[in-house]
């Protein structure tokens, strides 16, 4: 009898299930992320110490806030838009922890996955979803490089943001941003529109 997947110790079709649920889709980036976090949480085990820092805003993010207790809301998880397809998980009290990424070289070994992950290359449709999961499965100990690592970032210090009300606005905002908040000194996102 054939055992069935499992992933960070959640049953692989609850993962799949969760994950289509918050990401919106089936998404084999995010397989690929689950099985880089299946690596390293063995090494660096979940705890309310643990930090993933991800190297990517594609994919990786959502694997880590689907497996993990690690979100962007609670500071956990720091994202880098490096565009690079690797995480590191870490003990934030030891700052030790341990990194992975997709090895490039392993990745034209695997027919599949070179289709998926190089899709200027690809010659006819996209491979199919359970395809790339067996894929995946069996190409993970050529597929994902592993090293242990030390943090050295600053940015990895979790002080308790100083807060107080703009004196433009009157809303609430983190006072590092200066004596008035960041909208009020013109660097918003939007635009206010008058009531037709």
């Amino acid at each position: 009898m054939m055992s069935k997947k499992t992933i960070c110790g959640m049953d692989f079709e609850q993962f799949v299930f969760d994950m289509e649920d918050f990401h919106g889709a089936r998404a084999p980036g995010i397989i690929v992320g689950a099985l880089m976090l299946d690596t390293v949480i063995a090494m660096v085990p979940e705890s309310p110490e643990l930090v993933v820092a991800v190297e990517t805003y594609t994919c990786l993010p959502d694997a880590v806030q689907v497996l993990t207790s690690c979100t962007t809301g609670n500071g956990r998880m720091k994202v880098y838009d490096w565009g690079k397809f690797a995480l590191t998980a870490y003990n934030r009290e030891k700052m030790s922890g341990v990194r992975t990424w997709v090895v490039a070289d392993a990745v034209p070994k695997w027919p599949l996955i070179n289709d998926w992950f190089n899709p200027a290359q690809r010659t006819g449709e996209a491979p199919e979803f359970e395809d790339l999961v067996e894929e995946f499965f069996a190409a993970r100990e050529d597929l994902i490089g592993v090293q242990r690592v030390r943090i050295v970032s600053p940015d990895n210090v979790f002080e308790k943001k100083k807060t107080g009300i703009c004196e433009k606005c009157g809303e609430s905002y983190n006072l590092k941003c200066g004596d008035v908040c960041s909208a009020c000194q013109g660097l918003t996102y939007y635009r206010e529109e008058s009531d037709a």
